[in-house]
């Protein structure tokens, strides 16, 4: 379970380090039909593996905490990890989907709206910088656990 836990956080912490800091400026500095073009095949395909990684990783870090037996009597080192995790599953499964959606059905379209798909893109970017941060967070706590705070 440690495995599971350990090599899907890092893909999902590896890829919101990509997203934010490598493909977001890139994919901004593109021309309006690359930028589609690029969405176009991009998007779908994040969206159908992210999510499930997300999930699993959150799944398998509870389960870790209960073979560990961390839930007999939860630290709030603990608490605070799974406070974590459950707002990173309501941005990504709320407000980042939502995002990704858009841009989906923007490039999608007849006419594809560049401005609208534009903002959807900062959008998306600003809170991915968000995820970011909160993974750190959860990263900090999890090391926490691991020394016993």
């Amino acid at each position: 379970m440690f495995t599971v836990h350990l090599f899907l956080g890092a893909f999902w912490f590896g890829t919101a380090v990509l997203g934010a800091v490598v493909l977001g400026p890139v994919m901004g500095s593109l021309s309006e039909e690359a930028n589609a073009e690029f969405a176009e095949g991009f998007v779908p395909k994040m969206n159908l593996l992210m999510e499930p990684v997300s999930v699993g990783t959150i799944g398998s870090g509870i389960g870790l905490a209960s073979m560990m037996r961390l839930w007999a009597s939860p630290s709030p080192t603990l608490l605070a990890a799974l406070a974590i995790a459950i707002a990173l599953l309501i941005l990504g499964f709320g407000p980042l989907h939502t995002f990704t959606a858009g841009m989906f059905d923007e490039i999608a379209a007849e006419d594809t709206d560049h401005e609208r798909l534009a903002a959807l893109n900062k959008k998306y970017g600003m809170l991915s910088l968000v995820e970011l941060v909160l993974m750190i967070a959860i990263v900090i706590t999890m090391s926490g656990l691991r020394w016993g705070f």
